[in-house]
């Protein structure tokens, strides 16, 4: 062996190399220290076993790269990289028949535009490449490119024609797709079955499978009020909870295994995760096994055990009518799903077809299929193709299954207006309930208002509600509904139905269509809607919280110091200001729960509403968030000025917050957000503001502080809410310290004007500490481990 290598070694010095071998790993050797020997060293540990199989020691592989050229070298060791790789897949159903040769197969992947490396004992990598944006540093500047970004398929072949490729699944379906344009290429595709399958599922319920512990379980619907999904998950096993009498019969059952979305074991001998994946598309489902990290001798007899156990094949499609709710096919023709309608429609019971028809349109159009290159031409046949000239074809008809969405929603809105004007659920009574077409410039809703009333003994409480809601099929949610963090029950079917929708109150379209009672159904979904508020605001606000976070890390940089008219304009493109107002509205909500967005195109009023509940009725302010990206920061001119005095007179004269304010009440402040202040306008700004209201008749004259909120302290104060919020969500004295102290900080300033800077963040939490200590336990909780 040569000691004597170093890092200056065509082999060793290839960084790009040994960074995709070793990864991170390779980063932290330095660069002195990056010889062959090192390298290898590194690159052994984990693949001991492996390397051993081919070379019988860690030397005999060095002595081996050594009497290589780098280009050999570099595929022995890419070799045992790619074998490892593919055995950390899961083995699964993307094989391929070939019938021509495949390395000329190959060849045409590169003239496609894929890179393909062939290395050893079948084993070829392709290398799907997309471009992506990335930010980097340049000097003293930060710049966005464009680069090509590579990630690899394991292809290997098994020497009769057959090939198996792993990785992601996204990547494989494009593959397939360039794959398979070959005539000499084949995917090898599930066959259709008539097997029921039920009763061999039911097996998880009592049989236990040799080798393998049942740890997780997943149905995508339930018997719970709103059909909610139904995990369970436990190391040591979950048969004898999914067998409790609070679960099955409650809220599973043997039928519901139609509705099985996943089952989770453990190895026993490896101790590593096996997942059983149930897989639809339109004609039926299908089983997928996820296997990775298991040895791959260990891989063939799981699937043959679990085959065996369960029933199943890894093999077959299976139909929907055999196994499921009629229910379920409804909402798979709703999706416009052809071969759904094709297979099932006739079967289904009148009920069914009768409410169908209402809402799809099935169109018919003659196809003629060029028998030589394929190609589709509709309605007419032609004389002559236009791809190869051939004058032969496959005549056809294609059905198209179109959805009437405004159907859909007229017929909504029709059962829910006959929901009852008083209903009760739980002690709790709504009143006054009104249901109503709402409609926008781009979608229509139905809206719901009621009072909530709320009693035990002498005491009740009432609050009123407007409910936004939707009826969601197929294409996305309107983005005002989360955007402004409305409260909405969503009417699903379709693709809404089938994939779920998290965090909302939901309603079947079919149940609500057939049901007798549409009002037990609204309760429900309200009920859900309420419950999941808080769990929209969360995961909006930490979104938003990152993105503020790097715009304030950015400019506190100098990023946006000296730019060009150009550069600002492509900043504004990728984070305008309506992506900070609706940053900044996040983060309000999150800490006040009140908050309201407004803001609307083509009215004159204030971007936000923020709303903080006090001892005896609210704190109430008016609020604009202002973007820039300029050195000296936000113009605040004489338009932004007027603008922050017109919205506190005319609020104050009877605007929309005039529902919150009490007679004779002015608005508490107006809050500017910024996440660059000009602090030399502060004064002037506060000056208007006030002769504003000294010209105003009608109004209680006083001092309106006008406040000023930087971005940093915004963050700051989300930051402490978010450290604390166990506490600030449990504790009433530690909610209220909270909110006395953010609310002080605005009305005590000088001058008319407030800036609640971070010394003021800092006085906020310190209060919100001395409340904390008011809530610690003094007794000491039971020893269970006794």
């Amino acid at each position: 062996m040569n000691n004597e290598m170093t890092s200056h070694d065509p082999l060793s010095n290839d960084d790009g190399f040994w960074g995709l071998l070793l990864g991170k790993k390779y980063d932290k050797i330095p660069e002195s220290e990056r010889t062959l020997e090192n390298l290898v060293s590194e690159f052994y540990i984990g693949r001991t076993k492996r390397t051993d199989s081919r070379f019988e020691s860690i030397d005999d592989l060095l002595a081996e790269l050594e009497d290589q050229s780098p280009d050999s070298a570099q595929r022995i060791l890419l070799t045992i990289w790619a074998e490892e790789k593919w055995a950390q897949k899961s083995s699964g159903s993307n094989g391929f028949r070939v019938e021509t040769n495949f390395e000329d197969e190959l060849r045409r992947l590169e003239q496609e535009g894929l890179f393909v490396e062939e290395l050893a004992d079948g084993f070829t990598l392709v290398w799907p490449s997309k471009e992506v944006r990335v930010t980097t540093r340049e000097g003293n500047r930060v710049r966005s490119r464009l680069f090509e970004q590579a990630h690899p398929l394991f292809v290997r072949e098994d020497g009769a024609g057959e090939i198996e490729v792993r990785g992601a699944k996204n990547r494989i379906k494009k593959f397939s797709k360039t794959f398979t344009d070959s005539d000499g290429v084949n995917r090898i595709e599930r066959s259709q079955t008539t097997q029921h399958v039920i009763d061999g599922l039911a097996s998880i319920f009592d049989d236990e499978i040799e080798a393998l512990t049942l740890t997780e379980v997943e149905f995508q619907r339930t018997y719970l009020p709103d059909g909610s999904s139904l995990s369970l998950s436990n190391p040591t096993g979950v048969r004898n909870d999914l067998n409790s009498d609070a679960v099955f019969q409650e809220l599973v059952d043997l039928q519901s295994l139609s509705e099985l979305s996943h089952l989770g074991f453990n190895h026993n001998k490896t101790g590593k995760k096996v997942e059983l994946k149930v897989e639809r598309q339109e004609t039926g489902f299908y089983f997928e096994i996820k296997d990775r990290y298991l040895p791959e001798s260990e891989k063939e007899a799981i699937q043959l055990l679990i085959e065996d156990k369960l029933g199943i094949s890894f093999d077959n499609i299976y139909p929907y009518d055999v196994q499921l709710r009629d229910s379920y096919i409804f909402h798979q023709i709703l999706t416009g799903a052809v071969d759904t309608y094709n297979r099932y429609f006739d079967d289904l019971p009148d009920e069914e077809r009768s409410l169908l028809n209402k809402f799809i349109e099935v169109a018919e159009i003659d196809t003629f299929e060029c028998y030589r290159c394929h190609e589709v031409y509709e309605e007419e046949e032609p004389e002559e193709c236009e791809e190869c000239e051939g004058d032969s074809f496959k005549e056809d008809i294609q059905r198209e299954v179109s959805i009437d969405d405004e159907a859909i929603h007229e017929a909504a809105l029709e059962s829910l207006k006959e929901t009852s004007a008083t209903l009760s659920d739980n002690g709790i009574n709504f009143l006054n309930v009104s249901i109503d077409a709402y409609e926008t410039k781009n979608n229509g809703y139905i809206r719901a208002t009621f009072q909530e009333v709320a009693s035990a003994g002498k005491e009740a409480n009432t609050h009123r509600y407007e409910y936004i809601n939707y009826c969601l099929g197929n294409g996305r949610l309107p983005r005002r509904i989360n955007q402004y963090l409305l409260n909405s029950v969503l009417v699903v079917y379709g693709k809404a139905y089938l994939n779920g929708r998290e965090n909302f109150g939901t309603i079947d379209l079919h149940d609500l269509l057939i049901t007798d009672s549409p009002e037990d159904l609204f309760v429900s979904a309200v009920r859900n809607s309420t419950s999941q508020f808080r769990n929209r605001i969360i995961g909006r606000a930490g979104e938003a919280f990152e993105r503020l976070q790097d715009l304030h890390q950015r400019g506190a940089a100098g990023e946006f110091d000296d730019l060009s008219q150009e550069e600002r304009k492509e900043l504004k493109g990728d984070y305008d200001y309506n992506k900070f107002e609706r940053d900044v509205f996040y983060l309000l909500k999150f800490m006040f729960l009140f908050t309201e967005r407004w803001g609307r195109e083509g009215e004159t009023e204030t971007d936000g509403c923020l709303v903080i509940p006090e001892d005896e009725g609210y704190f109430i302010a008016s609020y604009d968030p202002k973007l820039t990206y300029t050195k000296k920061g936000y113009d605040l001119d004489a338009g932004e000025k007027n603008k922050a005095a017109w919205y506190m007179v005319t609020e104050n004269l009877g605007g929309a917050l005039s529902v919150s304010l009490s007679d004779n009440e002015n608005l508490d402040a107006h809050l500017f957000v910024s996440n660059n202040f000009r602090e030399g306008q502060f004064p002037y700004v506060a000056s208007r503001v006030q002769e504003w209201f000294e010209q105003s008749e009608n109004v209680e004259k006083g001092d309106i502080p006008v406040a000023f909120l930087p971005l940093e302290s915004l963050l700051s104060l989300y930051d402490i809410f978010d450290r604390h919020y166990d506490p600030i969500i449990e504790y009433p004295s530690v909610k209220t310290a909270f909110r006395k102290a953010f609310i002080e900080k605005i009305r005590n300033g000088e001058d008319g004007y407030s800036v609640v800077d971070t010394d003021a963040c800092d006085a906020v939490e310190e209060r919100v500490l001395q409340a904390l200590k008011g809530t610690t336990r003094n007794r000491t909780l039971k020893d269970h481990t006794e």
